[in-house]
């Protein structure tokens, strides 16, 4: 098993990286601490023995290696060996492959340098001075850097970067960087596509060749966001128009290679300054979390937040329902796209479990939270508050939906899984808090922490990811005699210590805290009323369909990148029950065509509705405008299904 981590420290290196790797003792024969302090070169500690399997750590470019042995084994520095020649080089960014094989560890001075995350060998060296941010590309092919703009410089400070050869294959002008919209280039999944934001859109790239030019192009004016959907062709992307002159904000869903003149889904709304997009994982769905920074209504300092959710195909969208009326602090998808979870409301706020429909299917209860975490593989969850709350962390399984413990963590900062989903870390990090800087580690039920450690400053950690079903969707472990206390491996629990008893006043009831118990609610399932039923399996003739529309789809992409290639386009290798091509108005059944013609004819009757207005001086949006550009087409495809 391998649980690597990533910390950024002060002292020699400011980025320093950290990696746990190892086959951990099995629970029912000896404690899994780990042991140790973490020191710059190489180290073995403890004694090993054929059933103690071995952990290494490395950092940055040092390695330190050692056993993991029970809390009653003294620890032993052996040998020390360096391995790193430039220990004054200060790195201020770090950026980890998606898969975990490489990291890049860049600074302002010289440039970035790429490593090998199994061996720690460079592997590519960069000279560029100015770096501020760095970013992967979905598959590691390509690395993303910014640094700010130069006087007087036609060159761009947003480069793309190959990240075996460390040449630069393109270069844009970005005059300035957020977080909270890095990276501005975003590819698909694959890296087929990467899009870019434009002054009046977004201009849409080949993932493996952006140098060739724009295969395609989405004019939307005053676009302030946008975001790349997870999954393969057809590729769908969402972009944000906010609020202006008294036009609600809006989100479109656009799919490439379709037409990129006519949106798929569309929601619009008021009281939208800023979102954040998030998409589900299979592309299916995206879920827009909205913001102001001024709430009119006067219940909050801190502006207003909605919630809104829309499936990229446009057949349905919803205001998600909220349990408690109030902020939403945090929303996140199950990484298997099963649903969503929301905590929102004044505190202690509300945590909801929803379905891939919006619909609420579970209450976790009403508590002093603001974070949502999911592990890995979606079977665990973690809920937590952090940031100006006091640290309590609830562990859920998904599954049965049952609590399997808590835990604390004061003052974190930052927090991951492990991508093995058997460890959660929380950090307190430097300049948020410049004291108490450390970590801990915790299992995934809570118990813990089975590691933490003090440091200087710390500036970040982070788990080194891995590739998809690198580690088994593990169950809960059962517990052992005294591990629901929390007293580990031990079979005998110490006797607990008496709890001071509270100061009561004369002649108080306890009302108060009885009130104040009530407020923090436990959890229970919802009904699900207005809910739709479960969708149905597809018969074997949709399943046809839908194969046979995403083989169009990716023989489309193919073509369009072959032709900014300046290649013929490879013909679509499809399976042979499968046609490439789509059944002319000569090959379909009456049955077929009049159904064809009756979808046809409703949405002409929608366009003569918005001619009534038009003619009427209503003022039309952009929407309206658009339908209104397809009467001629839609009026020749009925003249053709009526021959």
């Amino acid at each position: 098993m391998l649980i690597p981590v990533v910390v950024m420290n002060a002292g020699i290196k400011e980025w320093s990286l950290l990696e746990f790797q190892g086959d951990f003792i099995p629970l029912d024969k000896t404690s899994d601490c780990l042991q140790g302090g973490i020191e710059i070169g190489t180290f073995r500690y403890g004694q090993k023995t054929a059933q103690e399997p071995k952990v290494t750590l490395r950092i940055g470019t040092h390695v330190l290696s050692g056993s993991l042995m029970k809390l009653s084994r003294p620890f032993a520095i052996i040998e020390k060996e360096d391995c790193c020649e430039e220990k004054e080089i200060k790195y201020k960014v770090v950026g980890i492959a998606h898969d975990g094989k490489f990291f890049v560890l860049g600074n302002t001075v010289s440039g970035f340098k790429v490593y090998n995350s199994d061996s720690g060998v460079m592997v590519v060296n960069v000279t560029n001075p100015g770096i501020h941010a760095v970013s992967w590309s979905p598959l590691g092919s390509h690395l993303l850097t910014w640094q700010r703009p130069q006087k007087d410089s036609e060159r761009g400070n947003l480069i793309v970067w190959d990240a075996a050869t460390g040449k630069d294959v393109a270069r844009f002008h970005q005059t300035s960087y957020s977080r909270d919209k890095w990276p501005p280039l975003q590819w698909s999944s694959d890296e087929a596509i990467c899009v870019r934001q434009s002054a009046n859109g977004v201009v849409i790239y080949s993932g493996r060749d952006i140098a060739a030019g724009s295969i395609g192009q989405i004019s939307l004016p005053n676009v302030a966001n946008f975001s790349v959907a997870p999954g393969s062709a057809p590729y769908k992307m969402a972009l944000f128009v906010p609020e202006k002159k008294g036009k609600p904000a809006s989100v479109k869903i656009f799919q490439f290679p379709s037409n990129l003149e006519v949106p798929t889904a569309t929601k619009s709304f008021y009281k939208a300054q800023d979102v954040t997009l998030k998409w589900s994982p299979t592309g299916s769905a995206l879920i827009v979390e909205t913001r102001t920074d001024v709430d009119t209504s006067g219940k909050s300092y801190y502006g207003e937040t909605g919630l809104f959710f829309l499936q990229s195909d446009g057949k349905y969208d919803c205001i998600v329902p909220l349990t408690k009326e109030g902020t939403v602090h945090d929303v996140a998808w199950d990484p298997t796209g099963r649903g969503f979870v929301v905590i929102a409301g004044a505190m202690p706020a509300h945590a909801t479990l929803y379905d891939n429909k919006a619909l609420p299917i579970f209450e976790f209860g009403a508590a002093p939270r603001n974070h949502v975490s999911w592990s890995p593989h979606g079977r665990f969850l973690c809920l937590a508050g952090f940031g100006n709350l006091r640290g309590d962390m609830d562990f859920w399984e998904r599954n049965k939906l049952k609590k399997m413990g808590s835990a604390t963590s004061n003052s974190a900062t930052t927090f991951a899984w492990s991508p093995d989903s058997r460890y959660f870390a929380t950090a307190t990090t430097f300049p948020r808090l410049r004291v108490d800087n450390g970590f801990k580690i915790f299992r995934y039920d809570g118990t813990g922490p089975v590691h933490q450690e003090e440091r200087g400053e710390l500036y970040d950690l982070k788990f080194r990811p891995a590739a998809q079903n690198t580690y088994p969707n593990r169950p809960q472990s059962p517990k052992r005699k005294g591990e629901e206390a929390g007293f580990g491996s031990s079979s005998v629990a110490p006797k607990a210590a008496p709890k001071p008893q509270a100061y009561r006043p004369p002649n108080s009831t306890g009302a108060l805290a009885a009130m104040m118990r009530k407020e923090e609610s436990g959890s229970k399932k919802l009904d699900r009323m207005g809910a739709t039923a479960a969708p149905k399996k597809l018969s074997k003739s949709a399943r046809k369909k839908k194969a046979q529309e995403a083989a169009e789809a990716k023989a489309a992409v193919d073509e369009a990148l072959a032709k900014v290639a300046g290649a013929t386009p490879k013909a679509p290798q499809v399976s042979i029950q499968l046609s490439s091509a789509k059944p002319s108005s000569a090959e379909l059944t009456p049955e077929e065509k009049a159904k064809k013609v009756k979808g046809l004819l409703k949405k002409l009757k929608q366009i003569d509705t918005i001619k009534a207005k038009k003619e009427a001086g209503d003022s039309l949006n952009e929407d309206q405008q658009q339908k209104l550009q397809t009467e001629q087409a839609l009026r020749d495809e009925v003249a053709k299904l009526s021959a």
